[in-house]
């Protein structure tokens, strides 16, 4: 499976545009298959140098709600004319970033002229024998502390957000899958026993996307229990994890140490296959 990094936090080289967010093209049984769209059309400057073609793509899957990964999308609907959206939540939900002094939007922000192309889901979503799109339901292990600033506007009050938008994408080849969640907001390891749970004679071969484990704003990080946590019960595992975006250096050097050849980074530019 071919796996391309339009966007991410950082770049291979300086040909191509960065910026924080997340942006993947996946080619898999002759169909290219996007995930996420960046804070803006960079992502498009990128494909194009990549000799991408995503004016023709048929679908495109956005993780969740939050502008990192979905303000891109203006550019995208002007660019490609057919691809249907596929979202884990509602266009008119609200989403804030809370600090000592503002609530700020994080959102969705696209033309109503759009909104019509974005299909809404509240449950799984199978697009064939190879393509799922799966909800969350497994809230066992402890989820990042980097959420706690992360708001979801109910009525007129602000709650904390329960990722209950948040999607996985689930691609199979040759009876074994490969995981896609961008930020990982419900936590890695939740989200892994999802997948095992909903495809129980799986093997899942790798897990592709941000973990975040670093607040962008305040650099902090998770604290080295949780991050051993996570490499305890990773290397009881055949996954290989390739990330970047919101894991942060700190937690991906830390992991690195521990899961050696089980975790890679991404950054812009790269193609993988895996």
């Amino acid at each position: 499976m071919k796996i391309n990094i339009l966007l991410e936090n950082n770049r291979i080289d300086s040909q191509y545009k960065s910026k924080h967010g997340l942006s993947i093209l996946i080619k898999h049984k002759n169909k290219n298959v996007p995930l996420d769209v960046g804070p803006d059309n960079k992502f498009i400057e990128n494909a194009k140098k990549m000799n991408l073609d995503l004016e023709n793509v048929e679908m495109l899957f956005l993780s969740h709600s939050h502008y990192d990964h979905t303000k891109g999308l203006n550019s995208f609907f002007k660019f490609n004319k057919k691809a249907d959206v596929y979202l884990m939540d509602k266009i008119k939900n609200s989403y804030y970033l809370k600090t000592k002094l503002f609530n700020i939007p994080i959102g969705i922000s696209i033309h109503k002229r759009y909104h019509s192309r974005i299909i809404e889901l509240n449950d799984d979503l199978k697009i064939d024998n190879y393509i799922y799109f799966v909800k969350n339901i497994i809230n066992v292990y402890e989820k990042p502390t980097s959420n706690n600033v992360l708001f979801k506007k109910e009525g007129k009050k602000l709650i904390n957000d329960t990722f209950d938008h948040e999607g996985t994408l689930v691609l199979e080849e040759n009876n074994e899958l490969i995981i896609f969640n961008s930020c990982s907001h419900n936590g890695l390891l939740n989200i892994i026993e999802n997948i095992e749970k909903k495809f129980p004679n799986k093997k899942i071969r790798s897990y592709v996307g941000g973990l975040h484990l670093s607040n962008p704003k305040t650099k902090k990080h998770e604290s080295n229990e949780y991050l051993d946590f996570l490499i305890n019960n990773i290397n009881k595992k055949s996954i290989v994890i390739y990330t970047g975006h919101c894991t942060g250096k700190y937690a991906y050097d830390y992991l690195k140490n521990g899961l050696k050849d089980k975790i890679q980074e991404i950054n812009t530019g790269m193609e993988l296959n895996i």
